[in-house]
């Protein structure tokens, strides 16, 4: 065992006489990592670093030439257009906060709509329901008549018209806008008979006749 050792230690030895320069490079007098090793790991970090932003530029460079490109420029435009909300998003949350009973949310979003849709027939008539129900009457009046100038065969402003008028008291008015509702569209002599804004005409002859009971 001992010649076995013996001879260990003198191939070490022999190696270590070999490579004497390179070891005192690599390793300081301690065994730690010398000068020059130290300085060729930071000069590959520095390498790394560089090549990293090289590559990242050279990528950076080519997407903007793609952007660049006319056909791909109308891409951009036209998805731009499709992200940015329009008249008929802003109709779709009003009608969900109007139904939910959240009426000044849904105003905000009616007038949203209208400001990018002034002719929107259905957010003008909505909006007038809105301020009825705020007992906003002029309001409700422009606003209702404003959508049957746009739409005068659309029955639904001139039965909210009938609606507004009744709740005023004007029997004649309310009578007269519930005739022109009804001769647009049958179905809204079923909503007279259960709208409890038109209780105060029932039993009168001309509302029965109206709606269909007599």
């Amino acid at each position: 065992m001992s010649y076995i050792h013996e001879a260990l230690q003198k191939a070490q030895k022999e190696k270590d006489a070999r490579f004497p320069r390179y070891k005192k490079i690599l390793l300081g007098a301690r065994g730690k990592p010398g000068i020059f090793f130290s300085k060729i790991l930071w000069l590959i970090f520095v390498f790394v670093i560089l090549l990293a932003f090289t590559v990242n530029s050279w990528f950076d460079f080519k997407y903007k030439k793609t952007i660049s490109a006319p056909e791909n420029q109308k891409a951009v435009v036209s998805y731009k257009a499709e992200a940015s909300p329009n008249g008929a998003d802003f109709y779709k949350r009003a009608k969900y906060f109007q139904k939910i009973g959240r009426l000044e949310k849904a105003q905000r979003l009616y007038k949203q709509a209208l400001a990018l849709e002034p002719g929107n027939v259905f957010v003008l008539n909505n909006l007038g329901v809105i301020y009825i129900q705020q007992r906003n009457y002029s309001e409700a009046i422009n606003s209702l008549e404003s959508a049957i100038r746009l739409k005068p065969k659309y029955a639904d402003p001139y039965y909210n018209l009938a609606c507004l008028y009744a709740l005023k008291g004007k029997v004649m008015k309310s009578l007269e806008n519930l005739k022109k509702a009804v001769s647009l569209n049958k179905s809204a002599r079923e909503w007279a008979r259960k709208d409890r804004d038109l209780q105060n005409m029932r039993g009168m002859p001309e509302f029965e006749k109206i709606t269909g009971k007599r």
